[in-house]
């Protein structure tokens, strides 16, 4: 196990550029950016449990609503139909989409649910003193399934979905669709105000040792956003991808795990590159399929219709939602166009060894990273029409095989933009554990 570092927890590594940073106490509410590439590496928030504890408990019953009231509704000549959100997903497997069903059911259902579910433990937890270990457990895993929550693009997918089929039938919104819209804005105001790091403070070591008491946080005049002060040389130190925890390695060829989480400690790996790099040619095969193929079949009185993603994005802008087609143009071809050749661009000029534009760089892959969810849009599109339009004998929608080849360049240009390594961008030459100047 590596050792514990003594000024551990006031002294951070950047996630994104390395170097490593002393942080003052903050002001409550206040917040401090990285000295080099200008991220947010710590904030010092006015109630860390109480008030994220209130949203994640409105957030659960919002969820519990949102995923057993119907979503919208559809009549056409006498016959109604009406879905769920694990309607969308049921329907996409009964229709032959079984990977993409999975994926839709994750994103929508499983990885939200865990999320709260994961939060609403860890602030329980926390308030008890000291926070027991399995509260640092459960944290790590909100992090990991949060990236995959996303009911925000299933919303907008939902609203497009209505107003493309809008021109069939009767559409009718439910109870479950105002209840999503409801989540969404509770589970952005909870990530904002939440602070992993003021968690990590209160929760017991995974060597056993018991936090000290929460650092104290200095009050008085001043900028509510701090500048953290450098730290000139700690090249032998490693910081903790989980809990941001800087420790000495195990020893020179074994980093060992942190002291605080017990996550396996690792260096910047090169291997990163050749990650991404296969990723980002495997998406970007599987681009060209995904637009050439129908990511929808309907059939209306015995006639079958294909439409792929431009032909849904053209039918858009004819029935008059020019804004719902810039959308969904933007979100299903030039967002997922713009993240391969941004993942490239990053790559080339890391393996290039450059070290020009390096703040461009960085804010070109944060973006990368935002952007990448949006991307799902078309998928929950395709999946709630399938779910809905089904009034047989007059008409039936099926998914196309596009919408599977879609979403696995969403899901391959996701984990590509996570299996790069940024603190590449800013010393692409150095395999060390930390950066120094």
């Amino acid at each position: 196990m590596a050792a514990h570092h003594p000024n551990a927890q006031d002294t951070l590594a950047c996630p994104d550029c390395d170097l490593q940073q002393s942080i003052p106490p903050l002001l409550p509410g206040g917040s401090a950016r990285c000295a080099r590439c200008r991220v947010t590496i710590a904030r010092n928030p006015v109630d860390p449990i109480d008030r994220p504890l209130a949203l994640a408990v409105a957030a659960a019953v919002v969820f519990l609503v949102a995923n057993t009231a119907p979503l919208m509704g559809l009549s056409a000549v006498g016959r109604e139909a009406s879905t769920t959100i694990l309607g969308g997903a049921r329907e996409m497997w009964t229709r032959g989409s079984e990977v993409t069903a999975l994926i839709v059911a994750f994103c929508a259902m499983v990885a939200p649910g865990a999320y709260i579910a994961f939060l609403l433990a860890v602030l329980l937890g926390a308030k008890r003193t000291p926070a027991p270990r399995w509260v640092g457990r459960l944290l790590r895993w909100a992090a990991v399934v949060l990236p995959w929550s996303m009911t925000e693009v299933m919303l907008l997918g939902i609203l497009v979905a209505l107003i493309k089929i809008a021109h069939l039938a009767t559409v009718i919104p439910g109870i479950g669709l105002y209840a999503v819209g409801i989540l969404v804005v509770l589970l952005a105001v909870t990530s904002s105000i939440f602070e992993p790091r003021a968690i990590w403070e209160r929760v017991v070591w995974a060597d056993g040792t018991v936090p000290t008491a929460i650092r104290p946080r200095r009050a008085g005049q001043g900028d509510r956003e701090t500048q953290p002060s450098w730290v000139s040389a700690h090249p032998e130190l490693a910081s903790c991808a989980a809990c941001g925890l800087l420790s000495r390695p195990a020893g020179p060829n074994q980093l060992g795990v942190c002291p605080r989480c017990g996550a396996v400690l690792s260096p910047r790996h090169h291997v990163s590159l050749q990650t991404t790099w296969a990723l980002v040619i495997a998406a970007a095969v599987l681009f060209i399929p995904a637009n050439a193929f129908p990511v929808l079949v309907t059939t209306t009185f015995g006639t079958t219709e294909s439409s792929t993603i431009l032909g849904g994005v053209v039918l858009l802008y004819q029935s008059g939602s020019w804004m719902l087609a810039l959308i969904v143009l933007v979100a299903s071809v030039v967002v997922p166009l713009g993240k391969l050749f941004a993942l490239g661009y990053l790559m080339v000029t890391v393996q290039r060894g450059s070290l020009k534009s390096n703040h461009d760089r960085t804010r070109l892959y944060r973006l990368v990273e935002v952007i990448g969810r949006w991307s799902m849009l078309d998928v929950f599109v395709v999946a709630f029409i399938v779910a809905l339009v089904q009034l047989d004998p007059l008409m039936s929608v099926a998914p196309g095989i596009g919408v599977m080849y879609f979403m696995a360049v969403v899901v391959l240009t996701m984990i590509a933009a996570h299996a790069f390594d940024p603190r590449l961008i800013w010393n692409p030459g150095a395999p060390s554990r930390s950066v120094n100047g």
